[in-house]
């Protein structure tokens, strides 16, 4: 007997209700008779949400050694350390909001979103850092400037 998932159902809890039942059922089968659960999904998101983790640290410290490297400056290489476990908050928060379940896509686009903040984090800093450095300007006035160039084009 093989049990498929309905769309929005969530997989880790479908596997446990099915070996609860099972369980259940089991006091009633004949002598000799067993039943065995060949696979289930915990595996599979287990090693999925194992490697999102291991991208994120691998992430910051690339974060951290790029940014160092190449703007040598503490300052500068604590923005985007602190910009991705902020973002990474607010798309988990927004997914939870929009009523989506943490799967394979969705830790994808977490995968994703992770590398595409990291990189406008130091496109951005880059930016700011050459405008205080070459006009002499405040850091406020540096991002400001920097966000006034934006949304001139």
């Amino acid at each position: 007997m093989a049990t498929f998932l309905q769309p929005g159902a969530n997989a880790l809890e479908v596997a446990q209700l099915v070996r609860n039942r099972m369980a259940e059922l089991k006091m009633a089968f004949p002598e000799g008779v067993d039943y065995t659960i060949p696979s289930t999904p915990r595996g599979f998101v287990d090693a999925s949400i194992k490697e999102v983790t291991i991208t994120i640290f691998e992430r910051r410290l690339w974060v951290l050694g790029v940014v160092f490297l190449f703007l040598q400056t503490w300052r500068a290489t604590l923005i985007p350390m602190i910009a991705v476990p902020v973002s990474l908050i607010g798309a988990l928060r927004r997914l939870w909001l929009a009523g989506f379940s943490i799967n394979t896509l969705t830790l994808f686009a977490l995968v994703l979103a992770i590398g595409i903040v990291v990189d406008d984090a130091i496109v951005v800093l880059e930016n700011v850092e050459r405008l205080m450095r070459e006009d002499n300007m405040p850091p406020f006035e540096a991002r400001s400037r920097r966000c006034a160039r934006c949304r001139a084009r």
